[in-house]
């Protein structure tokens, strides 16, 4: 095993995953306000936006995000039937011409804040850090399953 650097000299690595992550969340907050909306509503837009997909596999798709607080996603998908940008056909929900006029909007500026975040990385440092985040990701998953 390698020589790790001293965490008294610099910061560790869980400071920089949970600075990542609160940064990570406020410009995600910034952009998807201009359209009055938050993560989880993105997630679940974003979900349906990929193709029809019926509620129960919007649950299952968005299972992460599952809590006692939040049992189903029904209520996003409601405001944004609401809003005029998703309708039900055949029991999926898809989005209507509004919703897909609003999704381009938003995954426009969502995509253009995601490439600042990886300014100055080239594809392959890019693909480095994933597979270097998985694989601590990996090592994590089976520690705590030990």
């Amino acid at each position: 095993m390698q020589q790790r650097p001293d965490v008294r000299q610099t910061r560790p690595f869980g400071y920089w995953v949970k600075h990542i992550d609160q940064r990570v969340e406020e410009m995600g907050r910034r952009v998807l306000a201009e359209e009055g909306l938050n993560r989880r509503f993105w997630q679940v837009l974003n979900t349906i936006a990929s193709g029809p997909i019926g509620p129960e596999r919007l649950d299952q798709a968005m299972a992460p995000f599952i809590s006692d607080d939040e049992p189903t996603m029904r209520p996003y998908v409601d405001e944004l039937a609401d809003r005029g940008w998703v309708r039900t056909d055949e029991g999926d929900l898809t989005l209507t011409d509004t919703g897909r006029d609003a999704y381009a909007r938003v995954a426009t500026r969502m995509h253009a804040a995601r490439a600042r975040v990886v300014d100055g990385l080239s594809n392959d440092d890019y693909d480095t850090l994933m597979s270097l985040l998985e694989r601590i990701a990996g090592n994590l998953d089976a520690e705590v399953a030990a």
